[in-house]
């Protein structure tokens, strides 16, 4: 193991020049970060109570028999294997200055493309959750998407070699392409139930998109200020010497 040290390359007098700026201007960065997670954090809140409130009118009995009846599908006749599929554990998207980015249209490209609607407790990472592990025990690879805002619910699932994806499309993220299938939990709700807490859950999306709109706007701040944390380093680095040093290392590493 080998650490390669870019601040051998840097202009001492001109870094120490400006220490003070940089050390404030970093303290600035950090706390900026930390009042965005503050304000995801709290829309968050508001995004779990919608959870329970659909939760609670949501018929989860029909959406086993919807997520069973497409995973017989999926893996009709194939056995399980004795070797388990490997897993792989990836984000597609992120809350960013620009928003809420994704890049699914570049990695949703199977033949077959499972798209599932369903408002935030309707379960649609059950569906997701029991498709992996039947592909798992049958021994396929699989390529597993997180939500940016809670890392541990799975939004989508590539396998490969079943050319077979499955993804979560919402208000926050879709995928640009006409899916072969299409499911929407939403039509396992019971109306009754999202009428009487209506007022609530217009209250908690609108709060949620604040908050987080208001958390878009912090990070954007940050990478202002970070933009002029680099304009104290960037007229002190020789980057001829790192090119030099980038050569070597491609060289011995060839």
């Amino acid at each position: 193991m080998e650490i390669i040290n870019l601040g051998q390359f840097w202009n001492d007098d001109g870094i120490i020049k400006n220490r003070d700026r940089i050390l404030e201007t970093n303290k600035e960065i950090s706390g900026l970060f930390q009042r965005a997670y503050r304000y995801i954090q709290a829309g968050y809140s508001l995004y779990r109570d919608n959870e329970v409130i659909y939760s609670q009118a949501m018929d989860h009995g029909k959406a086993n028999v919807a997520i069973s009846d497409l995973t017989d599908s999926i893996f009709s006749g194939i056995d399980v294997s004795e070797t388990e599929g490997r897993q792989r554990h990836l984000f597609a998207s992120a809350v960013t200055p620009e928003g809420l980015v994704n890049y699914l249209s570049s990695l949703v490209t199977t033949r077959d493309i499972i798209a599932v609607e369903g408002k935030p407790g309707t379960g649609t990472e059950r569906l997701l959750e029991r498709v992996r592990t039947s592909a798992c025990e049958r021994g396929f690879y699989t390529e597993s998407y997180y939500c940016a805002l809670n890392p541990h619910k799975l939004e989508h699932l590539i396998i490969p070699e079943l050319d077979v994806s499955i993804t979560t499309s919402n208000e926050a993220h879709h995928v640009d392409i006409n899916p072969t299938v299409k499911i929407n939990f939403n039509n396992f709700l019971d109306d009754s139930i999202i009428r009487k807490y209506s007022e609530e859950i217009v209250f908690n999306q609108n709060g949620f998109e604040m908050l987080l709109d208001r958390a878009i706007e912090t990070i954007k701040q940050a990478r202002k200020k970070h933009d002029e944390l680099e304009s104290f380093y960037i007229p002190n680095m020789n980057f001829e010497d790192i090119q030099k040093c980038q050569e070597e290392l491609l060289k011995r590493l060839m």
